[in-house]
């Protein structure tokens, strides 16, 4: 079995001490493809440090709309320098949320149309954050997103609506552990059998959403890549499909959607 993990944020400083560690965790449960994106300018290079010592890690350049007011005049002249490097396969992480509203939602509109602006000058996929944010999100992507290569939305957690919206734009969708809790994640548990096979990726986005399936659970709560396979099961059992073969689909829909 080879899995894909399609979202892990190596930055995030619950992995400073034990890279490595969790590094070999996720190889000896089979995780052997990362794709790790940025929130901010200033993670980049050591996204970009990491890409060139980590066998199958790819790289997503961009600004979360959490930190849309870093934008600056010069920025996306170096995010196209930044583009250049091999590992670089998607802008993002990028996009509106109105549920944290870290920023003015006019602050992460102009954010979010600037970055989809750039992906499609660079011809890059874009990696998308969506959260309680559908009627300004939808209208905003949909005027670019025919131009711009196969995307995803990552982290789903929406409505029926939302999903067969983003399914009509030939998005990827992107499931993290939010679907191995029964309550919080109720409705993404109905909806998973929407999902064709083509367009399904899995993630942990660790250390967040650790999954609730896990027994035991590790005291410090962390999620980590590991433990991508426990969310594999859950949605195999939700899809009644085999866990091995909706890992090879899943697997290759991640080096397509991020051409490696």
């Amino acid at each position: 079995m080879v899995l894909a993990d399609s979202c892990f944020n190596l930055t995030h400083e619950s992995f400073e001490k034990d890279f490595d560690q969790v590094l070999n965790n996720a190889r000896t449960n089979s995780v052997h493809y990362l794709f790790s994106p940025s929130s901010k300018e200033s993670e980049i290079e050591t996204l970009l440090k990491y890409s060139e010592t980590i066998n199958n890690l790819y790289v997503g350049i961009g600004i979360h709309p959490h930190n849309a007011s870093e934008l600056k005049p010069k920025t996306f002249d170096r995010l196209k320098e930044y583009s250049k490097h091999p590992s670089v396969r998607a802008i993002g992480e990028i996009g509106l949320d109105y549920y944290r509203n870290f920023q003015s939602p006019s602050v992460q509109k102009k954010c979010f149309e600037m970055h989809l602006e750039l992906a499609l000058e660079l011809k890059l996929p874009v990696f998308l954050h969506h959260r309680d944010s559908f009627h300004d999100f939808y209208p905003i992507l949909k005027n670019y997103i025919d131009k711009i290569p196969q995307s995803i939305v990552h982290c789903f957690t929406g409505t029926e609506r939302e999903l067969k919206s983003f399914l009509e734009l030939g998005l990827c969708i992107g499931v993290t552990g939010w679907i191995c809790d029964p309550k919080r994640g109720k409705e993404l548990r109905e909806l998973i059998k929407y999902i064709p096979d083509n367009r399904l990726l899995v993630e942990t986005d660790a250390p967040y959403l650790i999954p609730k399936n896990l027994d035991p659970k590790p005291k410090s709560n962390r999620n980590e890549p590991m433990y991508l396979k426990n969310i594999l099961v859950d949605i195999a059992e939700l899809r009644m499909q085999n866990v091995d073969s909706l890992a090879g689909t899943t697997t290759k829909n991640f080096t397509r959607l991020f051409n490696c």
